[in-house]
């Protein structure tokens, strides 16, 4: 696969009191990291699903402050990534997260519940457009 196809792989495991106990964002082709693997994973700590699932954009932006669009905007990625897979896990529909995400496996393991999920780059960047959050992507 050509590594101009921009789809995302998103992995999650929550565990049996519904924290987030990892996750991993990076490329499906090639596997490269999206910013980091798991860019936001200090954010993640000590949440349960559905806080995460809960919180706003802008109370994650106001969490997590950047000086650069280009990081502002790989955060977000990694939040609405995140959000629309417990999302998808837990059976929520989240406005038009569902469109932009496939799950491909859910499975129980020792550690916890482990989703896979495929995400639509360019679904997620339309909607990190219309939040208005990051000025680089917003249509002039």
């Amino acid at each position: 696969m050509p590594c101009n196809d921009i789809t995302d792989s998103l992995k999650i495991l929550v565990s049996d009191d519904d924290r987030v106990v990892k996750y991993a964002l990076h490329k499906k082709t090639c596997q490269g990291e999206v910013g980091r693997k798991s860019l936001i994973s200090k954010w993640l700590k000590n949440k349960n699903v559905s806080e995460i699932i809960s919180c706003s954009i802008d109370e994650f932006a106001k969490d997590n402050p950047l000086k650069s669009t280009t990081w502002e905007y790989l955060y977000l990625k990694h939040f609405l990534a995140v959000q629309a897979g417990l999302s998808a896990l837990v059976g929520l529909k989240s406005g038009g997260a569902l469109d932009y995400i496939k799950i491909a496996s859910v499975e129980q393991t020792p550690e916890g519940i482990l989703l896979e999920a495929d995400i639509s780059v360019s679904g997620l960047t339309e909607e990190i457009k219309a939040c208005g959050r990051c000025e680089g992507c917003v249509p002039q």
